[in-house]
């Protein structure tokens, strides 16, 4: 049996839906505000819902019991921050979790992360409980597999991110010319899947379809879509401003986030996913997609 913390999300539902493809037994950890169109989904997948919060140890036991993996992809950063802050969710959530794992025996524990580079030379609250969950994982002796994956472009090329692709604009933080890292949530679910298909992957396994800079993403979209982008620079130094200003630990965590970009970070794709890695979905893919445009060559 498989449990899949986060499995509400659309990561974690991606992960659900190829796993249930591949014959996986799968029990999905939902709760009583989680959206009844995504439970039942995940029930037409084959997965039994089990009732449990982050925040109640005692459930996340009852969720573990007769588990063999855990998997997880539960974060706090698109929810009401008075009712599930990053402390109590992100940080003191994945330490109950990863604790009921191991008082329940559980073999391996996958857990979705990203990678260190993103942090930054000061750190920010959501990168800090990251590295805590998976410090906790190191020290508990469980097996399994930190997945550090790169920008979802589902997230950070789509409007609520300030990248409009159907209406050509786009918001750029600093020049624009850092190296970013980019893949797609169904190719994460992938990678998910081969850890459980090798269980003597162990560690970090970085999770990258390519790198581009966000100029570089935007002429890709104008190629695929035929149309010039309107683009919006949010100074670097606008970014610092912000970040110092900023009140709440998810404000300040976005704005870390963003504060990356302007920086660079870089993926080196993992020797491991070297067979699956060539038909990971490109920037390129990923635009044709969203335009509706046959994918040219890259």
């Amino acid at each position: 049996m498989i449990l899949v913390v986060g499995a509400t999300g659309n990561l974690g539902f991606s992960i659900c839906s190829e796993l249930a493809g591949r014959g996986y037994s799968l029990r999905a950890v939902v709760r009583p505000s989680s959206d009844p169109g995504r439970v039942e989904a995940l029930r037409q997948l084959g997965a039994e819902p089990a009732l449990a919060d982050l925040k109640d140890p005692a459930s996340l036991r009852r969720a573990c019991d007769g588990v063999d993996t855990v998997i997880t992809t539960a974060t706090t950063t698109l929810r009401d921050q008075e009712s599930d802050s990053i402390a109590d969710v992100d940080l003191q959530g994945g330490r109950n979790l990863v604790e009921a794992a191991r008082q329940a025996g559980v073999n391996r524990y996958v857990f979705l992360s990203f990678p260190e580079a993103a942090d930054g030379p000061q750190s920010f609250p959501l990168a800090q409980a990251k590295r805590a969950v998976e410090q906790a994982w190191r020290q508990s002796g469980m097996r399994g597999v930190i997945l550090q994956a790169a920008l979802f472009v589902e997230f950070w090329l789509s409007p609520a991110a300030g990248f409009d692709a159907p209406n050509a604009s786009a918001r750029v933080v600093g020049a624009g010319t850092a190296q970013m890292p980019w893949v797609s949530l169904r190719d994460v679910a992938r990678a998910v899947a081969a850890c459980l298909e090798h269980p003597e992957w162990d560690g970090t396994l970085s999770v990258v379809a390519e790198n581009l800079s966000m100029n570089e993403v935007i002429r890709v979209f104008e190629e695929v879509g035929g149309n010039s982008f309107t683009i919006q620079t949010v100074p670097q130094a606008a970014l610092e401003a912000q970040r110092a200003q900023a009140t709440s630990p998810l404000d300040q965590s976005f704005a870390g986030l963003m504060l990356s970009q302007t920086r660079g970070v870089f993926m080196t794709p993992d020797t491991r996913l070297a067979e699956l890695h060539p038909t990971f979905t490109t920037v390129r893919g990923y635009a044709s997609s969203v335009l509706g445009a046959p994918a040219a060559p890259a």
